[in-house]
């Protein structure tokens, strides 16, 4: 069976210490955790050795390897599992069991010391590999979880319930100051995290140093915080890391074991599940921050506003993280005197781990070149500590105040904030609404999956407004009576019986009865005055008078009918007022039933000419024929919708037309 020992580090002895003889063995007398003990001195003698808390052993596994294997503070413990491993090693060796059951009875500690290193061989940064690390801790030390049997999914899913879950109000003692060292004792945190919430709630503060001092609101405000439970988002980072942990352990050193944690899904993230909900600046909001920082006297670690200036608008074109953008130096933008400038991002400061080439506006590419001329190569152009001590928030929230822009917006469903990383939301959000593809986006951004992508571009409800806009008009319009053919007699010198076909009645006159054919000329009334020749209406309506008929012309020589350009050069003025029974009958049946079309081919029959100085002045309008014009455009918006129609065109083929010699022609 292997032997359990102790493992020891050599320290430096102190000031004076005092030295005792055991058994022949020198020893020094030291007090090592609060407790007084005998440690052995160095053979060089000028330091001791302190053992280790736990006990170890040697164990031959089953290829034939040695591993020093870590055991428990307690010697006996140590033996029993030491026995255990030994027996289990020497049964794989002769095939009866399998290797998953030695690496199923270590301890979750010492497979999360080996996981750890598996991270830190991916390439992993040191802030994901502490945060991923205590957050498996945290689970594993909430449920209970020793060893691997202990695993449970049932009781990791009550843990992350009461992860969510609110906890009791907290009874703040009387008074009105409190020290950062009483505050951090109330909430059960460190002083550290206090501070951090502080900054990160903007609360108040009194004094500096040791004697900083928080008011009553500040602490009451930070314990109200303190037993909000933990969102969905955040219930989901600790089920990623356990279950990347187990992936792991299943995969390497327990190959071909089960996961217990399987069942463990994530928590579908609502909208109104969300803690910190962030919200893009438009472009005039940005202009206003850009003004605002580019004024700006103040400074904050190490960085002027005219710093600030461009790395927000550095941050707002290419929507680069804190992260990076801390970390670029002159040397990335080597491309920016080409055509297409662009900015190169080393893959170290990615956070995919890919280097990425982003193309910059012309605008910002000429803005940035003249500010970086002076900047030393090789060095952070905007270094500092504001980004690896997450204060990139505060900084932006002094110049959103000089601006005019609130820190916090109310939103629909709570709260949303103009933080740092809302650049970034701000960056994709424009280029969204610009017109650019999802996927083209995803590409900018560096997203894995275009879902992310989308959560980064939002849509407010004027861009939902105008894209509405967009579609063609859904309601139906009136119906359009059937296109009636009403054949007629030609007039002219051609056969008086015949006939020409398609005439298209509803069309132009809206439903009104056909108008009656004109009588037949000949070319030897070509020279008579065509005024003289007026006939009496064959059918009249009550109201109706005398009016020019429509074959009241000169012919041309070969006999053929021309078109009287007294009647169709006139244009007929309307407006917007009236009753439908202005334009009707005297008995004041309506207009689209019963009346003909005497009022349309009254006005139509008015005479008028261009308005220069060659032309002679209009002929002023009947008494009578001025009343029906002054009923048709009082009645114009109510009359039926085929006979405006009828109007409208009867007035588009009377319009005179501007010949090229300068003369009215229709």
């Amino acid at each position: 069976m292997p032997t359990p020992y102790k493992m020891y580090a050599a320290r430096e002895l102190p000031a004076n210490p005092e030295i005792v003889d055991v058994d022949g063995v020198p020893h020094v007398r030291i007090k090592e955790r609060g407790r007084s003990g005998l440690f052995k001195l160095a053979k060089n003698g000028r330091k001791y050795l302190c053992p280790s808390k736990r006990w170890y052993f040697d164990l031959r596994k089953a290829d034939g390897t040695v591993e020093r294997i870590k055991g428990e503070a307690d010697k006996r413990a140590t033996e029993t599992l030491a026995a255990e491993m030994e027996r289990d090693a020497a049964r794989i060796r002769a095939g009866f069991t399998s290797p998953n059951l030695i690496e199923a009875k270590r301890p979750l500690a010492d497979h999360l010391e080996d996981y750890e290193t598996y991270l830190q061989g991916k390439n992993n940064t040191a802030a994901h590999i502490t945060q991923t690390i205590s957050r498996i801790k945290a689970m594993f030390n909430g449920c209970g979880f020793v060893f691997h049997s202990d695993v449970d999914a049932t009781k990791a899913t009550h843990w992350l319930n009461a992860l969510r879950s609110n906890g009791k109000q907290l009874a703040i003692p009387p008074g009105e100051y409190f020290t950062p060292a009483q505050t951090a004792q109330l909430l059960g945190v460190t002083m550290t995290a206090v501070r951090a919430s502080i900054r990160r709630l903007n609360l108040q503060a009194a004094g500096n140093g040791k004697r900083r001092t928080y008011p009553r609101a500040t602490v009451a405000a930070l314990a109200e915080n303190r037993t909000k439970g933990a969102g969905a988002e955040t219930a989901n980072h600790y089920v990623r890391a356990v279950r990347g942990f187990y992936t792991w352990l299943v995969t390497v050193p327990m190959k071909g074991g089960l996961n217990p944690l399987e069942t463990l899904n994530l928590i579908d993230v609502t909208e109104a599940d969300k803690r910190r909900t962030r919200r893009e600046l438009d472009a005039g909001q940005l202009q206003r921050l850009f003004r605002a920082t580019m004024e700006s006297r103040r400074t904050f670690r190490g960085l002027t506003g005219i710093d600030r200036y461009h790395l927000y608008l550095m941050a707002s074109a290419t929507g680069f993280r804190a992260n990076a953008l801390a970390n670029l130096t002159p040397d990335d933008f080597d491309e920016m005197d080409t055509a297409a400038p662009f900015v190169i991002l080393p893959a170290r400061f990615a956070k995919n781990r890919k280097t990425k080439e982003q193309p910059l506006p012309l605008d910002v590419a000429g803005e940035l070149r003249q500010y970086l001329a002076d900047k030393p190569a090789g060095k952070p152009i905007w270094g500092g500590s504001w980004a690896k001590d997450h204060r990139g928030a505060e900084m932006l929230r002094g110049d959103l105040a000089a601006a005019g822009i609130p820190y916090e917006v109310q939103g629909p469903n709570g709260p949303e904030y103009h933080d740092f990383h809302c650049l970034r939301h701000s960056f994709l959000t424009l280029g969204g609404r610009a017109g650019i593809d999802l996927r083209t986006l995803q590409a900018l951004a560096g997203h894995s999956k275009p879902e992310l992508t989308a959560r980064y571009s939002h849509r407010r409800l004027h861009d939902l407004t105008g894209a509405v806009g967009k579609l063609p008009d859904l309601v139906p319009s009136q119906p359009t009576p059937a296109v009636n053919l009403q054949p007629f007699k030609m007039t002219g010198t051609d056969a008086q019986n015949a006939v020409v076909p398609a005439v298209v009645n509803a069309v132009v006159t809206g439903g009104i009865p056909v108008h009656f054919n004109a009588p037949t000329f000949t070319s030897e009334q070509k020279n008579k005055t065509p005024i003289g020749l007026t006939q009496p209406l064959e059918i009249k309506g009550a109201g109706a008078f005398l009016h020019r008929p429509a074959s009241n012309h000169i012919n041309e020589d070969d006999g053929s009918r021309t078109r009287n350009h007294r009647i169709d050069s006139h244009e007929i003025p309307y407006s917007k007022n009236i009753s439908c029974n202005d334009l009707g009958n005297a008995n004041g049946s309506c207009c689209s039933a019963r009346c003909s079309d005497i009022h349309i081919a009254n006005i139509l029959s008015i005479q008028s000419g261009p308005a220069n100085s060659d032309s002679k002045p209009t002929e002023p309008l009947p008494p009578s024929l001025l009343s029906e014009l002054v009923r048709i455009v009082k009645a114009w918006p109510q009359l039926p919708e085929p006979l405006r129609r009828g109007i409208l065109a009867m007035i588009d083929a009377a319009a005179p037309q501007q010949s090229e010699g300068g003369t009215v022609t229709n």
